[in-house]
């Protein structure tokens, strides 16, 4: 009877230990990968990746960057399309400030272009039906003065 017990239990055991690894993801580690135990998750540690090197597109360029007529027409054009209500005169309200280097999305010719010809999430909304490229250039290029006269006149 013994006997029969006993191997009864370990029987029970094995179905037991089977059952529940099969939870476990069958032996494989539960979770993020850690490195020498320490917690953290593996990360990368070079940017090589495998295959031909990939190259870096040039950077856009405004074209009417710097242009006084055209800044004074984005200025005008600021007004037109009331970006005033929300960023008022560059120094932020209901939209976010202008007048610093701290962009949500990013303070290049192309990412100021793309705000404003394809909108933002919360409010922002895309100007891209209404206004021909080269103007949401120039609006940009007034947008861009904004944030250089307010950085230059900012304590360090």
């Amino acid at each position: 009877m013994r006997t029969l017990l006993s191997l009864y239990m370990g029987l029970y055991a094995v179905v037991l230990l089977a059952f529940t690894s099969s939870f476990a993801g069958a032996g494989q580690p539960a979770g993020p990968v850690t490195l020498g135990g320490a917690g953290a998750p593996a990360a990368p540690t070079s940017e090589l990746r495998p295959g031909p090197a990939v190259r870096q597109p040039e950077p856009v360029k405004n074209p009417y960057a710097g242009d006084p007529q055209a800044i004074a027409q984005g200025q005008k054009l600021y007004q037109a399309f009331n970006c005033v209500g929300c960023h008022f005169g560059g120094g932020g309200g209901i939209g976010p400030p202008l007048m610093d280097r701290d962009w949500i999305y990013g303070g290049e010719p192309a990412n100021i272009f793309q705000s404003i010809a394809q909108g933002r999430p919360n409010g922002m909304p895309a100007f891209g039906i209404m206004l021909p490229d080269d103007q949401i250039w120039i609006l940009a290029a007034y947008v861009q003065s904004l944030s250089e006269s307010g950085a230059s006149s900012s304590p360090p």
